[in-house]
């Protein structure tokens, strides 16, 4: 099974891998203290029919193990999203009658040059259609695209309060796409700016408001590093209670 939690995860210090073979080398080389100050019960140790317990060996070498991996720093690098302020929550409320091919096109590729921006959407009368704000641009766009080719009915004024409710810090828009603005000239709540639709070409309006209202474009931070040393660290400190618990028994035989 794949861990995907330790996908990325590097050591700061890969050098300090060495001391392993420091201590494979002191376990060989180097003898056993008579005067021990952690271990009172050595003398224990070299009497015939004292075994080492196979729990203290994997103790010992894993105590080992992990205090050298907690020296080697493992770290991970995440990217994080700086978007230095700006940015719109809007809601594109399209009249029923203005419904058909060209408009959806136009609509998708306004939505498709503002990735990083809430979107809503709301068509009044039959249809019904009414969705809050979303950063999930493709379903908003294959629900457009189902929406049925509709006629004029009453264009009544949009509940845009419980659209921005959840919105507090961006600047909030409201665009009107209607075939006689006059009719859709309702009082929207202060602090909402509101771009009604000309009767002339969509594209070169979609386009005019676009660049009237620059998208956000955020920034990416590379530099910063989760630390994961704390977990070695506490399986290595337990290793060792363990391994100092197994080693000051009196008699191991």
């Amino acid at each position: 099974m794949r861990l995907l939690m330790l996908e990325g995860i590097y050591f700061q210090f890969p050098k300090l891998g060495f001391l392993l073979f420091f201590f494979l080398a002191c376990e060989t080389l180097c003898p056993l203290r008579s005067n021990a100050l952690y271990f009172p019960n050595t003398a224990h140790f070299g009497e015939s029919g004292v075994k080492p317990l196979w729990w203290m060996w994997l103790s010992k070498w894993g105590m080992i193990s992990l205090f050298i991996v907690a020296l080697m720093s493992p770290v991970k690098d995440k990217e994080i999203m700086y978007h230095g302020g700006g940015g719109y929550d809007i809601l594109l409320i399209l009249e029923p009658a203005m419904i058909d091919r060209n408009v959806i096109a136009q609509v998708e590729q306004f939505i498709d040059k503002r990735p990083n921006d809430g979107i809503g959407l709301w068509v009044p009368g039959a249809s019904g259609v009414s969705i809050p704000l979303t950063y999930e641009h493709d379903v908003l766009k294959s629900i457009l695209a189902q929406i049925p080719s509709g006629h004029d009915e009453a264009f009544i004024r949009p509940p845009v309060s419980r659209f921005f409710n959840a919105s507090q810090e961006r600047a909030k828009w409201v665009i009107v796409i209607s075939r006689d603005s006059q009719k859709s000239l309702a009082s929207f709540p202060e602090g909402i700016e509101t771009s009604y639709s000309p009767e002339g070409n969509l594209s070169l309006w979609f386009e005019s408001i676009h660049r009237n209202h620059p998208a956000l474009i955020p920034q990416q931070e590379h530099r910063y590093v989760d630390y994961f040393y704390i977990y070695p660290l506490f399986f290595g400190f337990m290793a060792m209670l363990s391994y100092l618990y197994g080693r000051n028994q009196k008699g191991l035989k």
